[in-house]
């Protein structure tokens, strides 16, 4: 196959997309449509499609609705997010009365503490991983200064409605 059928071939192909390419191989193309009259009117068909697009005038600010199911979707995992660690707070607490009841207080919040230490700390650190990756720095800070209070501080509130 000799090397202007070759560029014939590619001409065919490229000209349909010749303003995407660059300026080497465009100044190729467009040569080579000088020269042969099948890729003339090829050229021409695509040239004229394209002046008879419409153009649509982006300068207009348009604000951009975001996607509903997208938003439904983040909303969905925040949700999930808050619920988790309700859940395995629940389940702490829930286990600690089940097992020491309201006798032995000392024994609950110690218990307590060493189920947060052991379920809730290593939940807290996944969940905040999670959020950084997925969710804004927004989140991520009420994620970690919740998952503080509830770790540093859940112990004392125990005690004042123990």
């Amino acid at each position: 196959m000799d090397s202007m059928k070759k560029i014939h071939l590619l001409s065919l192909e490229l000209i349909p997309i010749i303003n995407d390419l660059d300026e080497e191989p465009r100044q190729v193309i467009l040569e080579h449509v000088t020269n042969c009259e099948d890729c003339k009117k090829l050229y021409d068909r695509t040239e004229n499609f394209n002046e008879h697009m419409p153009k649509h005038d982006y300068s207009e600010n348009v604000e951009l609705k975001p996607l509903k199911k997208l938003v439904q979707f983040n909303k969905g995992l925040k949700l999930l997010l808050i619920t988790v660690r309700a859940l395995i707070l629940f389940y702490i607490i829930y286990s600690g009365f089940k097992y020491y009841g309201a006798e032995s207080v000392s024994s609950l919040l110690e218990y307590i503490q060493s189920g947060i230490f052991l379920f809730y700390i290593p939940a807290a650190i996944f969940l905040l991983v999670f959020t950084f990756t997925f969710f804004n720095k927004k989140w991520v800070w009420i994620s970690l200064a919740t998952d503080l209070v509830i770790i540093l501080f859940s112990a004392k509130v125990l005690q004042l409605f123990l």
